[in-house]
Order: structure tokens, then C-alpha cells, then sequence
């Protein structure tokens, strides 16, 4: 790329491309130091109140990328970060054997853990009345996708039957996209935990609300050790599974609707993974999902 004016990088000599992720930002890695994510938007403003949470949680683990600096350059904003090494987790975990890829989930859970540390400002909105909010407009247009989809007709009653359980619940730093394309891997240790644009303040519970989409199916084993290193590898209260069973039949609705509206070329991939997802609940009849007990 032809040199970005930005005072920062002026010592710097090596630009590399990254084409990974499936983010809007284009992304470069600089002297194989720094990461430099340059966003289709100008909202700088955007970027420093995410650059504060970041910044707060590396603090506690360096598993988080620093925040350097952000600014506007050639009307887009940008953000500079340590760039960290490794694979992304998707391909570095199914040549692991099952033994490595649960010390690797291991290691993440706990540094969710320490993420979760964070709690919210007070003056968050109410977490209950937003998300009662969401599934009221989105179920209507799952209704639609219900009707030709007959093993779907579970999700909405056990979701209204349950959002009682929202009610009161903490609010903290949450990464809200986990994933194992977020999480990079070198050898047989996690080293960062990537891709913050989303992070934001919500139920720290609402963070696994992607596991049964796209962290199991990638590697179970994994799966298992993210959970058990966030409870430091004590037994799990059946009030977080039950919490988890809602965030995953809410997340159906939101992917589902997603993928018929906006993401169509991921439909049937989405479909996919809600049968899955349906299958390890047993139509949410199951409080664990079979996947944990396996």
C-alpha cells in the first residue's frame, strides 16, 4: 500500500495486507508490530469509545490487543493496535488433538473471564426491556420463516416463556462476537483474542450465545474448555445453563431472520447450524446440551 499519512506509523517500513476476517475494515499488518484497521466510515468518535473499553481490559490481560492511536486519515478513521501473532482458530484447532484444543479453550475462558471483570456504567439501558424489545420486532418476520420450516415452531414460545430470566441481570465489558476466527492460536497456546469492533456492555452469560453456531462445530473439545476455564474448572450452576439455553434460541432468531433478509448466500449454512443447535437441546427440552456431556 502507498504509505498512510499518519504520524504514528512515519518510522514504519513493511505493510502487509491481511485478507482474513469478515469485517468491513481493511486491515494491515505494519513492521509485523502493529495492526492498522482503517474503517469505510470517518466516526472516529466511534473508534475512542471503543479504544477506552480495550484499553481498560488490557490492562488485566495481554491477551488484548493496546490501543495506540486513532484518527482520520484520507476521510476514514482508523485505529492502531499491537498486531499479535498466531492462526486464527478455525484453522489452527481441528489439527490439534482433542487434549490441546480444550488447554486452548481453557486459557481463552479464563481471559473472558477477566474481560467480564469490567462492569458497565450505570446508566446502561435496561437489559431486560432491550432485549424483550428485539425479539418483539424480530418475531414476527420469524414467524414467516417458521411457517416453512416446521421444527422451528419450538423457538418462539420457549423464548417468551423464558425472558423472565433477563430480568436484573449484570451488565459487563463483552467482546460480543466469539468466535474461533477471533481467538489466535501459536503452537499449543492462545495468544490473543481479536477483532474488538463489537465489543460493547451486555450480560456476560450473552457472550456464548454464538457456541452451538460456530465455536462447537469447529471443535467440541475446545467448546468444553472455554466453559469450564471461565468457571475455573468447577461445576457449572444450572442457572448459567439456563441462561445460555435462552441467549441460544434467541440468537436463532436473529441468525435465521439474518440470513433470509441480509445474508442470503449463508442461509442454508445458517439452517444448518440451527438444526444442530436444536438437536444438542433437543428442542430445548434439554437444560445441557449434549455436546457439554459428550
Amino acid at each position: 500500500m502507498k504509505k498512510p499519512n499518519i504520524a504514528f506509523l512515519n518510522k514504519c517500513i513493511s505493510f502487509q495486507f491481511i485478507k482474513e476476517g469478515f469485517s468491513d475494515d481493511e486491515k494491515w499488518c505494519v513492521d509485523h508490530t502493529y495492526l492498522l484497521r482503517l474503517s469505510p466510515h470517518g466516526d472516529v468518535n466511534k473508534l475512542i469509545k471503543q479504544a477506552e473499553i480495550v484499553n481498560t481490559i488490557h490492562a488485566l490481560d495481554k491477551h488484548i490487543p493496546y490501543v495506540h492511536d486513532i484518527g482520520i486519515v484520507d476521510g476514514r478513521a482508523y485505529m492502531i493496535l499491537d498486531y499479535i501473532g498466531g492462526e486464527n482458530g478455525e484453522v489452527a484447532l481441528p489439527v490439534k488433538s482433542e487434549k490441546e484444543q480444550y488447554d486452548i479453550g481453557s486459557q481463552v475462558g479464563k481471559t473472558l473471564k477477566r474481560l467480564h471483570s469490567v462492569q458497565a456504567p450505570a446508566e446502561q439501558p435496561n437489559w431486560e426491556e432491550t432485549w424483550r424489545d428485539r425479539v418483539e420486532r424480530q418475531a414476527p418476520r420469524f414467524k414467516e420463516i417458521v411457517n416453512k420450516n416446521v421444527h422451528y415452531e419450538c423457538i418462539l414460545p420457549f423464548i417468551q416463556d423464558n425472558l423472565h430470566l433477563l430480568k436484573n441481570r449484570p451488565s459487563c465489558v463483552q467482546h460480543y462476537d466469539f468466535h474461533p476466527g477471533n481467538i489466535l492460536v501459536e503452537d499449543n497456546r492462545f495468544t490473543g483474542l481479536i477483532d474488538m469492533q463489537k465489543i460493547t456492555y451486555a450480560d456476560p452469560i450473552n457472550e456464548f450465545y454464538k457456541m452451538e453456531y460456530f465455536n462447537v462445530p469447529i471443535s467440541r473439545e475446545y467448546s468444553k474448555g472455554v466453559l469450564n476455564g471461565y468457571h475455573d474448572h468447577q461445576p457449572i450452576p444450572l442457572s448459567f445453563w439456563e441462561l445460555h439455553r435462552l441467549y441460544a434460541a434467541i440468537h436463532i432468531v436473529s441468525a435465521e431472520v439474518w440470513g433470509h433478509e441480509v445474508a442470503v448466500n449463508q442461509r442454508e449454512k445458517f439452517q444448518r447450524y440451527t438444526r444442530f443447535t436444536l438437536d444438542q437441546f433437543e428442542d430445548f427440552n434439554l437444560l445441557v446440551p449434549k455436546w457439554y456431556n459428550k
